[in-house]
């Protein structure tokens, strides 16, 4: 496994040397991920308020009663 933090390779070329039988779907969903969770890093109050906010409209929409 590739230590992606420490590297200088960009991130398609570590997965792809992590994960060479995916998909292009998969490949779609990791990049995706990718960028969500370095989103997440970067701006941590925006993503936690809105993750928050989905959290709340979904719980409310879905409500059991």
């Amino acid at each position: 496994m590739i230590d992606r933090l420490r590297s200088d390779f960009p991130t398609n070329m570590a997965r792809a040397a992590e994960y060479p039988s995916l998909s292009t779907l998969e490949h779609t969903a990791q990049d995706a991920l990718d960028r969500l969770t370095a989103h997440a890093r970067e701006n941590p109050l925006t993503f936690g308020l809105c993750a928050v906010g989905i959290g709340f409209v979904l719980g409310w929409k879905l409500k059991p009663w």
